[in-house]
């Protein structure tokens, strides 16, 4: 169960705010399906404005997915190089910006 941190009541919702803790691909993997689904209507308003990670815009030509941190209100430019993702925020390859392009990248191949 999550906490909202302006209210500390529990949320049952599996969308609730989500905080990138840990910096791990698995996080960016999940900050991904909660913008898909937001993305597709199956979130109401609440769990619009509680979204960690959106996508800005692909660059297919380029191979760059730009993202933007909702709650640290940054612009991420996430870079592929023969396939491997590079976060120019983290300056690694497994970040959860990382793990947001991967997702989108093979989503937007499609």
């Amino acid at each position: 169960m999550l906490l909202l941190p302006e209210t500390n009541n529990s949320v049952n919702d599996d969308f609730a705010l989500f905080e990138i803790k840990n910096n791990n691909l698995e996080e960016g993997m999940e900050c991904f399906t909660h913008w898909l689904s937001v993305k597709e209507g199956n979130c109401d308003e609440e769990n619009r404005r509680n979204m960690q990670l959106t996508l800005i815009t692909f660059e297919k030509e380029k191979n760059k997915i730009f993202l933007h941190d909702n709650l640290n209100n940054l612009d991420i430019e996430v870079s592929f190089t023969d396939g491997v993702p590079f976060c120019n925020l983290c300056h690694i390859d497994d970040c959860a910006h990382t793990g947001f392009a991967i997702c989108a990248k093979l989503t937007l191949l499609d």
